[in-house]
């Protein structure tokens, strides 16, 4: 099990197909990974990603987690 910082990321979505996507990029990994969602998961990735300060990845159990919020 391994943390992975995510350098990018984007989302898209094609209106002839209806399908939607994130692209993501790993620090230090050349390539970018595409993963097609269903309109939830594009939804609440969104999100979730966009009120993020940071996004980490969990190569293990391959899931997304976000940074901790400080409040002051």
């Amino acid at each position: 099990m391994a943390w992975q910082q995510v350098e990018s990321y984007s989302f898209g979505f094609s209106p002839p197909t209806k399908k939607f996507w994130m692209y993501y990029s790993l620090k230090g990994v050349p390539a970018a990974t595409q993963v097609f969602l269903t309109a939830t998961e594009f939804s609440a990735l969104a999100a979730a990603f966009a009120s993020a300060t940071g996004i980490q990845y969990e190569d293990g159990g391959k899931y997304f987690s976000t940074q901790p919020r400080q409040f002051v």
